[in-house]
């Protein structure tokens, strides 16, 4: 048995066939919420928005409401016709249904006054979050200076530390050539006619006076 096509449910549409280029169809749930497949996971869909919501149907039809008329104007049986084409396709359609156009648009008041009352609890939800955040970073950013901070103050000491590191060996160094003087003139005290400071001059002392020492050993 075959299903009974929209025309054939609704007679005024089959009647207005003639005098209307298009025929209104009658689309389902799964049609309806197309346009809303690809929202956000985190946000609940307009369907879902719908069911929790407390907003009671306009007209007793289950089947029809202004989600229904949504679909059937935007629907390519409707595409190039004009406003006032489908007007009247739509107004057949409610009629040959028993559907009131007051039941129609306030559904349309309703859902709309969800959605926008659903936006409201959104954005006072990201207000929040947003607010939370940015705490959170200062309070970060707070941590982080504090950290850089003794770090700048560790990295300060150490340069400090190398400093007095190489003042102490440039005294130690001081202290070196001036030890060496002393030695070197108390060397060359020692041989008659000598004289002479430097490392070099204790060498050749030594070299000269090699044999003396030995005897002298």
């Amino acid at each position: 048995m075959q299903a009974s096509s929209p025309e054939s449910r609704f007679p005024a549409l089959e009647e207005a066939r003639n005098d209307s280029p298009a025929v209104l169809p009658v689309p389902g749930i799964s049609e309806r919420n197309r346009n809303d497949s690809s929202g956000n996971a985190k946000l609940s869909s307009f369907e879902e928005i719908y069911l929790k919501s407390t907003f009671k149907v306009a007209t007793s039809t289950a089947t029809w409401d202004i989600l229904k008329v949504a679909d059937m104007v935007s629907s390519e049986h409707l595409h190039g016709l004009s406003p006032a084409g489908k007007h009247s396709a739509l107004m057949m359609a409610l009629e040959a249904a028993g559907v009131a156009v007051e039941d129609m648009l306030q559904d349309a008041v309703q859902r709309q006054r969800v959605l926008n009352e659903y936006e409201e609890n959104q954005r006072q939800h990201l207000e929040q979050f947003e607010k939370i955040k940015f705490q959170d970073n200062e309070r970060l950013a707070q941590e982080m200076e504090g950290m850089c901070s003794q770090y700048r103050m560790r990295i300060a000491t150490a340069v400090q530390e190398i400093e007095r590191e190489r003042a102490t060996f440039r005294e130690w160094q001081e202290r070196k050539e001036r030890e060496q003087c002393r030695i070197s003139e108390a060397a060359s005290a020692c041989v008659a006619g000598e004289s002479g400071s430097s490392d070099a001059s204790i060498s050749r002392l030594l070299e000269r006076n090699s044999g003396r020492l030995s005897q002298l050993a």
